[in-house]
């Protein structure tokens, strides 16, 4: 077939925050460029816990605790950070829906810092994380059921 490629070509890979990292890029050096680079790396956390990544238990404490001591490290104002840290928490927990409402509100605490197009991203894996959610507790409510 004419225009389509070969069935053993490697698809494009997606950058999944291209918006968000842009807007690190273009910051001013310090407080802003630092908390658009917290959400970039939270964000990217939050999304090797979803499929098709779904990270284990083992390695997203390990790439928590990683994360989590880098982010100290950032000169970020006391409630983007406090918000940041309950972040950790759920994904510690290995909770899809409190991750998305920590992410919520990271990404109301740092509304003066996002663009539109980076909120956009940040949005849909908030959806995501909520969705997955919701489906996975409809699965194990289904395999209680089953059981019983």
């Amino acid at each position: 077939m004419i225009g389509q490629p070969p069935r053993f070509a490697l698809s494009a890979p997606v950058f999944r925050f291209r918006a968000l990292a842009a807007l690190a890029g273009r910051a001013t050096l310090g407080g802003d460029r630092e908390i658009d680079l917290a959400c970039f790396q939270l964000g990217r956390l939050c999304a090797g816990f979803l499929p098709p990544y779904g990270m284990g238990r083992e390695v997203l404490a390990e790439r928590i605790s990683q994360t989590r001591q880098w982010v100290s490290a950032l000169a970020i104002p006391t409630g983007v950070r406090a918000v940041a840290f309950g972040i950790f928490g759920a994904l510690n927990g290995f909770d899809r829906a409190r991750a998305a409402l920590a992410f919520a509100d990271l990404v109301k605490a740092a509304a003066a810092q996002l663009d539109e197009a980076s909120r956009s991203e940040l949005d849909a894996l908030i959806r995501e994380l909520a969705s997955s959610a919701a489906a996975a507790h409809s699965q194990h409510t289904a395999q209680q059921l089953q059981s019983s």
